[in-house]
């Protein structure tokens, strides 16, 4: 049996500055989210109840439809019942989250939401960025694993692409990270990953696609790259400065790569987001696109971090002298 807490009468006459710290470090997610550079972000925050089936992407999210609702891009049988909805976030130390996630089961899951960033096409280097913690990993055979992909529906896996993979499954028993240029076929899954990743362990996925939106030829290939970082060493990337020197030089989980040389791939409104998971269980969170790798790393700004960081501490300390007093 839980025991009732009991909150002091000295306590209670700091409740509001407590209110305050934690109303400014909800306006550093809000500040974080607002980079024009980030073209679609899902932190999951805000939804009703525990299935995100049948809501439609809220005034916390950028670039997708708020017209139309998460679904799985089939005619069939749904499959957007494995996909759950948690309050809390992944935690992820000097990433800004804004609360919420998205558990999935060990099922076959898709779901997916219509993308929205206006009338123009994005061109050029597209980054992504998502958490992920895999709480189980099945062995599987070709088509299972775990992708964050975009196509022309959430189950659109013939003409899908900008695919990342946390779990490629592309053979038996493989289960390393992978990334997918250009449209790979039905249930095809690349296997060019440098090593998997462990369950209960969070990551944040970091991708990289370039000549979005341009003609691919031999000579100006779109080349994808991943790279697969634990809390420790997203801290190390951003003490090396957080940018894209950093992110090549500091020691990373694993890697993938794939080089395109032919096609057009769009990144628009005419596309969608797909989220698929066969065989394995997790959490995912904090999906974002954007045109530079800091839309995609956001974390507080110094001045409102240290600023959180003051009024937290005068909590602290005025509850302090009110018990010795």
């Amino acid at each position: 049996m839980r025991k009732a807490l009991l909150i002091s009468p000295a306590f209670a006459r700091f409740a509001p500055i407590a209110a305050a710290a934690v109303a400014l470090s909800f306006a550093t997610v809000v500040s974080a989210q607002t980079d024009p550079n980030l073209r679609v972000y899902e932190g999951f925050n805000g939804y009703t109840g525990s299935a995100l089936a049948g809501q439609t992407p809220n005034g916390n999210t950028i670039g997708l439809d708020q017209g139309v609702a998460y679904y799985d891009g089939t005619t069939g049988t749904p499959r957007t019942a494995g996909y759950t909805l948690q309050s809390e976030s992944l935690a992820f130390a000097g990433l800004q989250t804004s609360g919420g996630s998205l558990a999935f089961t060990s099922d076959t899951n898709v779901i997916g939401s219509d993308i929205n960033i206006g009338g123009t096409a994005f061109t050029g280097t597209l980054w992504s960025s998502y958490l992920i913690k895999f709480t189980d990993t099945q062995g599987g055979a070709n088509g299972n694993g775990a992708v964050i992909r975009v196509g022309n529906t959430p189950a659109d896996s013939t003409s899908s692409y900008f695919q990342s993979w946390a779990d490629s499954r592309a053979l038996a028993n493989t289960a390393n990270v992978s990334i997918g240029y250009g449209a790979l076929g039905s249930n095809a899954a690349p296997n060019n990953g440098t090593g998997p990743l462990a369950s209960g362990t969070t990551y944040i996925i970091i991708n990289r696609f370039t000549r979005v939106g341009q003609s691919l030829t031999s000579t100006n290939p779109g080349v994808a790259t991943l790279w697969a970082l634990t809390e420790a060493q997203f801290a190390d990337f951003l003490s090396a400065g957080g940018d894209e020197a950093a992110l090549v030089g500091t020691s990373v989980t694993a890697t993938a790569t794939s080089t395109v040389t032919s096609g057009t791939f769009h990144f628009s409104s005419s596309k969608a987001i797909g989220i698929v998971t066969v065989g394995d269980a997790g959490v995912y969170d904090e999906i974002r696109f954007g045109s530079t790798l800091a839309s995609v790393t956001p974390i507080p700004e110094p001045a409102t971090a240290a600023a959180l960081a003051g009024l937290v501490s005068a909590v602290l300390c005025g509850f302090a002298r009110r018990r010795r007093s």
